[in-house]
């Protein structure tokens, strides 16, 4: 990312003294029972926008940390007062669970986005930096559960349900 047009941008708006570090959360949904039912978690990782994707992409370099777990509840015993309702209701539960999660997950991240924070730099200077958001990393079903388009809608053009095949 720190070869993109775009963080040099911000960093020449960024106050004096304030370095940009860039964000990259990831996510996928992930089986975590077998044989006790369905469970499901969406994992949250992290990770700084000024490795590089050479480092990102081996996951032996651990360049993604754990910084938590999303529910993934069917809402299955649920009953809603007709079948529409019934339908649509457990996917517009679980997109609000997600959103209600991912805000706590980032609420850190937000607060450092205003406010610079006191780190250390890698040569131990210690140096004043905003984090922000730069990047989300997930599939096509999470893709759907953030932007919130519907199932099988086209989040990244214009096409609707019907032309997409």
């Amino acid at each position: 990312i720190n070869t993109g047009n775009a963080w040099h941008e911000l960093q020449s708006k960024a106050p004096e003294g304030v370095t940009i570090l860039p964000a990259i959360l990831a996510s996928d949904a992930t089986h975590v029972t077998n044989f006790s039912g369905d469970g499901k978690v969406h994992p949250v990782y992290a990770s700084s926008g000024c490795i590089q994707s050479a480092i990102h992409n081996q996951p032996s370099r651990c360049a993604f940390i754990l910084v938590g777990f999303i529910p993934v509840c069917k809402f299955g015993k649920t009953e809603f007062p007709n079948k529409t309702k019934d339908e649509k209701m457990p996917g517009q539960l679980q997109a609000r669970l997600f959103h209600q999660c991912m805000s706590i997950i980032t609420e850190t991240l937000k607060d450092a986005g205003k406010n610079p924070i006191r780190m250390l730099d890698t040569k131990g200077a210690l140096r004043l930096f905003l984090h922000f958001l730069v990047l989300y990393l997930a599939d096509k079903e999470e893709q759907n559960l953030i932007e919130c388009p519907g199932k099988n809608s086209c989040i990244t053009c214009l096409a609707e349900t019907k032309d997409l095949g």
